[in-house]
């Protein structure tokens, strides 16, 4: 699908995405994945809008044996990465001066008050229960939602993005480098999020891309792509 899609928007080749698959299987190019069943989210409990709800989480980054810590925010409707940091240390002051960071990109208005507030969703570790982090939500007046214990799925959009980035990372062989540093490691996780909201095919998003559904039109993308197969199956007739 993505495949298809990609070809698309780059104007190579308007075929639907079973036909790529039909010719990707006959040439023997593709297999079919096997795993367990995936836990989908309700209708009731998906954003329905940019700003919505926001998922955050930590990941350990190891940088020639030192720790660091990758924090992000995703927009969950979009699945848009609107902030990420590499942390010294995932203490409550460190993580709620990051939160701070992450809310100044939304829109505000003449009093400085944001004109959208976000649902924070998070798990429930040290860094989100500290006073420190509570203090910034309640001065903008956010409601925080953390996940129950041991269901990191509650969590799933984030925690799967995070795993997009480990991989990335793992391609390029960050961790593993002994030459690598932190300004390294910020500047690889730099370009890995410009690719991930600028580039990547999001399957969620009927493979558009998150900064289109973020601060886009999706709408008028899929409707393109849709006159963009009509005229190519008439031609083909």
């Amino acid at each position: 699908r993505e495949l298809a899609w990609r070809m698309i928007d780059e104007d190579v080749a308007y075929l639907s995405s079973s036909t790529v698959y039909r010719m990707l299987r006959e040439a023997d190019l593709v297999c079919r994945q096997r795993g367990r069943a995936k836990r989908y989210r309700e209708e009731i409990e998906k954003a329905s809008r940019p700003d919505q709800r926001w998922g955050t989480d930590l990941m350990y980054i190891k940088v020639q044996g030192a720790t660091y810590y990758y924090l992000g925010f995703i927009d969950e409707y979009s699945r848009y990465l609107v902030h990420w940091e590499l942390l010294s240390s995932m203490d409550g002051q460190s993580v709620s001066v990051a939160s701070e960071a992450a809310l100044e990109t939304l829109p505000r208005q003449a009093d400085g008050s944001l004109v959208v507030k976000p649902e924070i969703r998070s798990d429930s570790g040290s860094c989100y229960i500290s006073k420190e982090f509570h203090g910034v939500l309640a001065h903008h007046g956010l409601t925080h939602v953390r996940i129950k214990p041991h269901c990191p799925e509650e969590n799933g959009i984030m925690e799967r993005s995070n795993r997009t980035v480990r991989e990335a990372l793992d391609d390029i062989g960050l961790e593993s480098d002994p030459e690598a540093n932190r300004y390294q490691a910020e500047a690889a996780i730099g370009r890995i999020v410009a690719w991930y909201n600028t580039e990547r095919l999001h399957s969620s998003l009927g493979f558009l891309r998150p900064i289109d559904y973020y601060r886009g039109q999706p709408d008028a993308l899929h409707e393109a792509r849709r006159r963009k197969l009509v005229v190519a199956r008439h031609e083909r007739r």
